[in-house]
């Protein structure tokens, strides 16, 4: 609002002041006129009053409110801030727990890593983990979950390495099947599954036996789980089996994994 327009409304609120004043005062016929001219003035005088009054007081709440408003918001961001902190030191500590219980059940040190990349146009072929050359990490070691096998460090940098997973057709592992002692090959697919060749046509392998490493490399030990067997295929004239394995490792959820040193 500018200066002329509030000059205009005191001037105007101030006229209707003295007019209700000489309508209260006993001054004959011309008083008695502006009386009655003036009363119905004076009280939507009254009207306008409140109306702005309480427009005034509505305006007061509403900055007060907005003040209050973005003082929880601030707060609310802190708070999520220090939870999300706080959820990443207790993963932490618990891949710490994990990784000495696996060095238990395996009787080998681990190295806790989290993956932190995955290349889009090889999705099941490849992933990035925050651990490298300063961490003791080398090209060839297993890298492993609870659940199993994950792949084999590929490429080490001084804090970050690839690792190719094991459903990569470039992938090659030497396996064991643990019930029927049969060696073979494992080779990944490309399409989520793998495939264990150079198992001879007169194995007994069957579906759901489990696949285990061979230990025959030079860096992976012998006994992590790879997974279990879902189809035996053979061909008339073949002198192997061609033995379709599941992998144990969850590979759509990866999120923190181990390093066997």
């Amino acid at each position: 609002m500018n200066r002329k327009a509030v000059f205009f409304l005191v001037l105007f609120f101030g006229v209707l002041q003295a007019m209700v004043f000489l309508a209260h005062s006993p001054r004959g016929r011309e008083v008695r006129a502006i009386r009655v001219l003036a009363l119905p003035l004076y009280r939507g005088e009254l009207v306008v009053y409140r109306v702005f009054h309480s427009f005034s007081q509505l305006l007061q709440e509403k900055e007060v409110l907005l003040a209050e408003n973005e003082r929880l918001r601030r707060e609310l961001g802190m708070l999520q801030s220090e939870n999300v902190l706080l959820r990443e030191e207790v993963e932490r500590l618990r891949m710490e727990v994990e990784a000495a219980q696996i060095e238990r059940r395996l009787s080998f040190e681990v190295v806790p890593a989290q993956v932190i990349g995955r290349d889009p146009y090889d999705w099941l072929g490849s992933i990035v983990i925050d651990r490298g050359r300063e961490d003791g990490v080398t090209e060839g070691l297993a890298v492993v979950t609870y659940q199993g096998m994950v792949g084999r460090v590929e490429q080490v940098y001084p804090r970050y390495a690839e690792v190719r997973m094991l459903l990569s057709p470039s992938f090659a592992l030497g396996v064991l099947v643990q019930r029927t002692r049969d060696l073979g090959v494992l080779v990944g697919d490309g399409k989520g599954l793998c495939l264990v060749k150079y198992i001879s046509r007169t194995s007994q392998v069957g579906e759901g036996d489990l696949v285990i490493t061979s230990g025959l490399g030079e860096k992976i030990p012998r006994g992590v789980v790879v997974g279990r067997v879902r189809e035996v295929r053979e061909r008339s004239g073949d002198l192997f089996k061609e033995v379709v394995v599941e992998p144990a490792c969850d590979f759509s959820a990866l999120g923190k994994v181990f390093v066997i040193r």
